[in-house]
């Protein structure tokens, strides 16, 4: 049976794309070399829409972008924000699951890191992010004192997007651990918007502080402490989960606390949709490199772009 799933680009102003312009577009029959119409169709044609670019295509753009604030958590883990000065922009960032390329200034395109908007104050125009640092890249980022450049936005840092967007007067489980927690906050936003019930449990992990608790608050969301790793704990997962009436589960840290999931909600009398960051390795974002690839029931799958159900990922 065929994999259902979508790109996170089509009907965008980055669709068309590189992909589509060298035969390799993921959801158009005829973009990709064939001579019939047989898509994935996402109530656009990409054919017609290349067609009437005459071949060409936007292109996600490296802007400079201000430092306003840097906040040392620990001396690995710093709070990143940045002034964006484009409206457009800044409202194109404003939705869960975005994630854009950053670099300091200076430094070749192979500094690229990709980060997941972990907060967006759209009046004041500024965006907050959570870098761990653990290399030369990310450390560069963060001696950044003036200037860092950005190259986005990017919408596919969750797998599962369309239960968030849709979603309404439902009761969400989301659990966020260690660097994880950076994305739930969009995250928590947007279902807010939509009169949804919402609790949150927070394991810090290895990084020993929950980075998201303080703004959740803000907004009104009182985070409980977890601990997947601990035994009592993940027998009260279930019952959460059971007791509460559980509609949906956003789960944002490893795939090991993915599966973990998973495997809980499996055993449940009744389906449970889990919603996962995405963790696979992002170095393009544009589906060219290859390092996001990944072959799932014979398909080869562009994590980068591709939306599709976190069971076919995990084994649902």
């Amino acid at each position: 049976m065929a994999l259902n799933y979508y790109c996170i680009d089509a009907g965008s102003q980055y669709c068309p794309c590189h992909l589509a312009k060298t035969e390799n577009c993921l959801i158009c029959s005829m973009m990709q070399g064939k001579e019939i119409c047989d898509c994935r169709w996402q109530g656009i044609c990409v054919y017609q829409e290349y067609m009437w670019a005459d071949g060409k295509i936007e292109e996600r753009k490296t802007i400079p972008a201000s430092v306003v604030e840097k906040n040392f958590l620990t001396d690995k883990l710093v709070i990143i924000k940045i002034f964006i000065p484009l409206d457009s922009l800044v409202r194109e960032l404003n939705q869960p699951g975005t994630f854009v390329f950053l670099r300091s200034e200076g430094s070749p395109e192979y500094y690229d890191v990709p980060l997941c908007v972990m907060d967006i104050d759209e009046s004041n125009k500024i965006l907050s992010f959570a870098v761990n640092i653990v290399g030369p890249k990310t450390k560069a980022i963060i001696m950044s004192d003036s200037m860092v450049l950005m190259r986005g936005p990017y919408w596919n840092g969750l797998l599962g997007l369309k239960h968030i967007k849709s979603s309404y007067s439902k009761h969400w489980l989301i659990i966020g651990r260690g660097i994880g927690q950076a994305s739930i906050i969009s995250v928590v936003k947007n279902l807010l918007r939509g009169n949804n019930n919402i609790t949150v449990l927070l394991d810090s992990g290895t990084l020993k502080i929950n980075i998201a608790e303080d703004e959740l608050k803000k907004i009104g969301v009182i985070p409980q402490e977890f601990e997947l790793n601990n035994a009592f704990y993940k027998k009260r997962l279930r019952e959460i989960i059971e007791k509460n009436a559980v509609d949906f589960v956003y789960s944002s840290g490893s795939d090991i606390q993915h599966m973990f999931i998973q495997n809980i909600l499996n055993k449940l009398s009744r389906r449970i949709p889990l919603i996962a960051s995405n963790n696979h390795q992002l170095c393009c974002g544009e589906g060219i490199c290859g390092s996001c690839e990944t072959l799932i029931d014979g398909e080869l799958i562009h994590f980068c772009k591709v939306q599709l159900g976190s069971e076919n990922v995990l084994g649902g």
